[in-house]
């Protein structure tokens, strides 16, 4: 193994450093995390994960949004139903211009969560075939 004879003097602020001690304690001295998080860091694949699980997040994230908003508005929907329903009001033009528009609004939503999932999965596979 190569001699490590090369020193690099860095300033750190007591928060800083208090961070670094506290992450660095499952290694054999400051140094090495510091070498290990090097290699970490400068290693493409690992970036490229991490890429891949940001923006899966980030699909996640707004796929609850969007899957919030259209569960919503179908839920206000078949309630209204159900209220014509009981009263016995419900018309076929509430069901033509309301629920079917509600219920195919849904389902594009997740047509495209799923469609957009799946190009992602995809993505990370052959990332990961890749350099596997």
């Amino acid at each position: 193994m190569e001699k490590r004879t090369n020193r690099i003097e860095i300033l750190f602020t007591d928060t800083e450093l208090e961070r670094l001690k506290v992450r660095s304690k499952e290694f054999r001295s400051i140094s090495s995390y510091i070498r290990a998080a090097l290699v970490e860091f400068s290693d493409k694949d690992a970036k490229d994960r991490m890429q891949a699980v940001e923006e899966m997040a980030s699909l996640c994230r707004r796929f609850k949004d969007e899957l919030g908003w259209a569960g919503g508005n179908l839920n206000q929907a078949m309630k209204r139903a159900n209220e014509l329903s009981v009263a016995g009001l419900l018309s076929e033009t509430y069901y033509k211009e309301v629920l079917i528009p509600s219920i195919d609004g849904l389902k594009k939503t997740m047509d495209k969560i799923i469609a957009e999932h799946s190009d992602v999965v995809s993505k990370i596979i052959r990332s990961v075939l890749k350099n596997g």
